[in-house]
């Protein structure tokens, strides 16, 4: 009787300890974020990384759209007027931040800093930061779209390019050490990083859709200090039919995964997700005829764009995966930078069948994770 009394001592002393060294975070989807002053978070189209620092934050990078109203135009694409204009309409404005949000939880949110401020860069219009980590350099590298001044963002377009800076901190500043990555396709469109945690080097790749293929997707190897990439020697090929954007790129048990939907600016409508797989980040992909975020006469279950998957790492299980999205024009306040971010419950996967299929996502309110 005492050794079953002591088991079940060493069983809630077990219990106790997992769920100490864990937190529960509430997800709303309903309302636009705020941080822990109260302030509403300005913080779009970026991604959500742990750096595994003695800090164990969770590091939120994205773009600050600043405090314009909402424009809607008469042509296609109706909530993207500002692209026909000249520079400085809403969402196109040249002083973009690049806003850093550090958190203990997923769900409580602290303001760091603008990373990337308009006196330390080129002038242009910025959008769509991601942030890697190179552990050779110890090097934080930040991709981002520039588009360069010209009349209007469209004439810029057709030579847009994605710049690279780089910092020895998470919390910035960076410093620009490439001003045009040299991509096999010109124009270059949305991306998303990865650095593949199956390499013992730490290989990084490129995910990305460019004007000058019509908007097709393609992966490219990054060089070794993440500073440019390896363009047509190290691609892909086209993979995906034209007119798609913002892609996902990660990883699984060692499959693969490229997301991405049809091109939509700022689109209120939403946007799918359709899933490729690949054992290797440079291919050969395997269409699954999947797109997770189904719709119904152009208009999406969840009326949100691609932006990142978040990878949660568990002690004593297999990682969680959270699909990540923009809801665009779903500000409450009528104010760009409050428009709100769509995060989806644990995605789930089919691991009966190769390569392990993703369940189509619902739209879910809230839930609770324990990260």
């Amino acid at each position: 009787e005492s050794k079953q009394y002591t088991m079940l001592n060493v069983c809630g002393l077990l219990f106790l300890f997992l769920f100490s060294i864990t937190s529960a975070a509430l997800i709303d989807n309903t309302q636009a974020r705020r941080d822990v002053t109260g302030a509403l978070m300005d913080v779009h189209d970026g991604n959500v990384v742990r750096w595994n620092n003695e800090d164990e934050l969770y590091y939120w990078y994205g773009m600050g759209y600043q405090d314009c109203q909402l424009e809607k135009g008469l042509i296609p694409p109706r909530n993207c007027p500002g692209i026909y204009q000249e520079f400085g309409h809403c969402g196109f404005r040249t002083d973009h931040a690049v806003n850093l949000y550090t958190s203990p939880d997923l769900e409580n949110w602290t303001f760091v800093a603008d990373i990337f401020p308009v006196g330390g860069r080129p002038d242009g219009i910025y959008f769509r930061p991601k942030v890697i980590y190179n552990k050779q350099s110890q090097e934080y590298v930040l991709w981002i779209n520039h588009l360069a001044p010209a009349s209007t963002p469209l004439a810029s377009y057709p030579d847009a390019r994605f710049m690279v800076a780089t910092s020895a901190s998470a919390v910035g500043p960076f410093t620009v050490v490439t001003e045009k990555a040299a991509i096999e396709v010109s124009g270059g469109g949305d991306f998303n990083l990865m650095v593949d945690p199956n390499d013992e080097d730490s290989t990084a790749y490129l995910a990305y859709d460019a004007w000058g293929n019509n908007h097709a997707l393609v992966v490219e190897q990054l060089t070794p200090d993440y500073h440019d990439s390896l363009g047509a020697i190290a691609s892909s090929g086209t993979i995906s039919p034209i007119s798609n954007e913002a892609p996902i790129l990660f990883e699984r048990k060692g499959w693969y995964y490229l997301l991405y939907g049809h091109t939509c600016c700022f689109c209120e409508q939403g946007s799918g997700a359709e899933v490729w797989a690949a054992q290797h980040p440079l291919g050969p992909w395997t269409n699954m005829h999947l797109d997770i975020n189904p719709g119904f006469l152009g208009i999406r279950d969840i009326r949100t764009q691609c932006n990142y998957v978040i990878t949660i790492e568990h002690p004593d299980r297999d990682p969680d995966y959270l699909y990540t999205g923009d809801l665009w024009s779903s500000s409450p306040d009528g104010l760009k930078s409050h428009d709100l971010q769509y995060w989806s419950s644990p995605l789930v996967f089919d691991d009966t069948v190769a390569p392990p299929a993703i369940a189509p996502m619902d739209f879910i309110a809230n839930f609770t994770i324990y990260v």
